[in-house]
């Protein structure tokens, strides 16, 4: 089973335990109130929710989880930014303890690694927009590639700029569908009651979402294959 494909499942799983979490959980009650909280406290419910993610993404612990949770607590356009904001500073701060702190491990874990070799040969020449693809294409896993990029030649301010543009898109829709698993765990506790036109443009939603995460992924693998001759991509 390729790379891709066990991302997808997990990011299905993820989706349907937000859902599950507000429909049957013994701990729905507490999570609407946390979702409360965070709406009336904006500001606070940012900062902890910021302060959570760089920690957890220097800690390995996978990323598209963090952004549906965004989604699930502030909505669409605030989880956007809040989930932005906080995926960039944990992928630089694990950049920096790779390059700082944890190197040597680092380049054990990567040492051979073919796709690595290929990509640092790219970056002494574009290493923006390299850094980019490499965000959309997921050739290497998210946390995996924070700590690789601390021991490549590219630089601090150039790996925080193209994070934050390269992850974007896709933190984007993974909020989205955080708003989505709660609308329609909301739907199924008989909280809410959508017309049928809310169901056609929420499935609709879902399938735009699936669609434009393949092309993304994709089409990004194949730039970078364009940039980077012979790099290998299990993305289909």
């Amino acid at each position: 089973m390729s790379r891709t494909t066990v991302n997808r499942l997990v990011v299905v799983i993820l989706f349907l335990a937000l859902v599950y979490a507000v429909y049957a959980l013994p701990i729905a009650a507490p999570v609407l109130r946390l979702v409360d909280w965070a709406q009336a406290n904006p500001v606070a419910g940012g900062f902890a929710y910021l302060l959570c993610v760089i920690v957890a993404t220097v800690l390995f612990v996978p990323g598209s989880g963090s952004m549906m949770i965004a989604g699930y607590l502030f909505g669409l356009g605030p989880g956007t930014l809040v989930s932005a904001v906080a995926i960039t500073l944990g992928a630089q701060s694990a950049f920096l303890t790779g390059r700082l702190i944890a190197r040597d491990w680092v380049a054990a874990k990567v040492a051979g690694n073919p796709r690595l070799v290929a990509i640092e040969a790219g970056l002494r020449e574009e290493a923006f927009l390299i850094v980019v693809l490499t965000r959309l294409s997921l050739v290497i896993p998210f946390n995996l590639l924070n700590y690789a990029y601390g021991i490549t030649s590219v630089r601090a301010g150039t790996h925080l700029l193209a994070s934050a543009a390269g992850m974007l898109m896709p933190v984007a829709m993974y909020v989205y569908l955080g708003t989505v698993a709660r609308d329609i765990g909301q739907i199924l506790s008989g909280e809410a009651t959508p017309t049928s036109f809310g169901y056609w443009l929420g499935g609709a939603g879902l399938v735009a979402v699936i669609v434009l995460t393949w092309v993304m992924h994709r089409a990004a693998s194949r730039a970078l294959a364009r940039h980077l001759p012979g790099m290998e991509s299990d993305n289909v």
